[in-house]
């Protein structure tokens, strides 16, 4: 691979993404705290960030579906070491493949890469992880069961199918991805479903998940491909201005990153290069979405590192680190999900081959559960960089200091002995008394 040419645009535009992403980094990732304590002597702090405000996400796709209890046993844990958010399946022909009987529960019959929700939520409450639900109106993954009916007769199961949902994981499943890729999918979309199906589709989200987040979900086609001759009138960009204007309610906005390539093919595709690698639009891209407020996930990401190639994993590597940074300096970003967390696992192929997705080595794990540098740099990243963790002695009755958000564990000791204090240090709690 030729590595200058894939990565030119990183290269050249280094000194303004490290300033930009230093900066933003340090304004939007990051508070000035205090610490207040009921007595003026000699004391030791130790401040230790347990766990990131930011949400970094993965699909848990793969549990209960690896080939060997041991896989499973080390995807938990890798998991759990990188990311605190887990994306539940909600895809409708799997969770309903029979009509009238959904896969809720563990003991629903099993389905490769299709967990029961249960299922999920079990490993996230194991482990404290929050889960995300993925995804309640789509093209995609429809009940093959659904086309004998009619539009209208569509509209009212597609309604039953949200309440069934919202009465189950209303109350455990914070956000769901509401809607998911109708400005790059609606004529497929109202084919299998309905007209209007993705502003229907919102509207239920209204009624059955009001105290959830509603999240807006939209893939390559609408965003990143589209920008490079559309330019600010990409199809999300106009589609998520005609929904504000019609009130739907949405919360949040979801942008898709899939590089559904190989890694040789980064280099021989100068529109993947230009849809993709280009830091520039990137940012551009970025400014257009920011700019509407709403909080912003990279809600799905592929970056291939194929064929156990030394090199191509090297550039996976390279691009998750300049990548996960633009995106964590992002003034609106709350969230980055990878998609799929081991080789050979991927959608729309048999395990284990390289066909589908698979070809496009697009994990941060090899087949093996071996760790990919793309995985070490995320653990420096998230575990290390950008994490804060400090011991000092103390004589005053404060200590201010400047950290990231999130859970903290604050350990205190003095001549009267230890004192713990768990805090949640955000933008609006700034102050701790000890």
């Amino acid at each position: 691979m030729n590595r200058e040419l894939v990565l030119e645009s990183f290269i050249n535009n280094k000194e303004l993404l490290d300033k930009r992403n230093s900066e933003g980094i340090e304004k939007y990732r990051k508070g000035n705290f205090t610490l207040k304590f009921d007595n003026v002597c000699d004391k030791t702090v130790t401040i230790r960030q347990k766990k990131h405000k930011f949400l970094f996400g993965c699909t848990a796709f793969m549990l209960n579906s690896f080939e060997k209890q041991e896989k499973e046993a080390i995807f938990k844990e890798r998991f759990a070491n990188l990311f605190n958010q887990a994306v539940v399946p909600f895809y409708w022909s799997d969770l309903e493949p029979t009509e009238g009987k959904v896969r809720f529960r563990k003991d629903s019959e099993n389905i490769y890469r299709r967990p029961a929700p249960d299922i999920v939520l079990e490993f996230c409450k194991e482990y404290g992880i929050e889960p995300k639900g993925h995804c309640l109106t789509w093209n995609g993954f429809v009940p093959a069961w659904l086309s004998k009916y009619s539009p209208e007769e569509r509209k009212k199961i597609l309604e039953r199918r949200f309440k069934e949902i919202a009465d189950e994981y209303a109350d455990k499943i914070p956000s769901f991805d509401i809607v998911n890729e109708s400005a790059s999918n609606y004529n497929r979309g109202r084919k299998v479903l309905f007209e209007n199906y993705d502003e229907f589709g919102l509207s239920l989200g209204g009624k059955y998940f009001p105290n959830n987040i509603k999240i807006l979900n939209e893939t390559n086609e609408a965003i990143w491909t589209n920008y490079t001759t559309e330019g600010k009138y990409i199809a999300f960009n106009m589609q998520l201005k005609e929904f504000i204007a019609k009130k739907l309610p949405i919360d949040e906005i979801g942008l898709q990153y899939h590089i559904f390539r190989r890694s040789e093919e980064m280099e021989n595709d100068i529109d993947v290069r230009k849809a993709f690698l280009n830091v520039p639009s990137m940012l551009e891209i970025l400014d257009i979405f920011d700019a509407y407020g709403f909080p912003m996930h990279i809600s799905e990401i592929t970056i291939p590192g194929s064929g156990q190639k030394e090199e191509n994993e090297e550039v996976q590597a390279y691009l998750v680190k300049q990548l996960y940074k633009t995106w964590f300096a992002t003034r609106n970003m709350k969230s980055i999900v990878w998609w799929n967390m081991v080789d050979g696992y991927a959608a729309y192929a048999p395990l284990g081959t390289t066909e589908g997705e698979n070809r496009c080595g697009g994990g941060i794990m090899r087949f093996d559960m071996s760790e990919k540098p793309a995985y070490k740099v995320l653990d420096r990243l998230i575990n290390k960089e950008w994490k804060t963790n400090i011991e000092v002695k103390v004589t005053d009755n404060e200590y201010k200091f400047r950290g990231f958000y999130g859970d903290y564990e604050i350990v205190v000791k003095d001549e009267s002995g230890e004192r713990v204090i768990d805090a949640k240090l955000y933008e609006n709690n700034e102050c701790v008394e000890i």
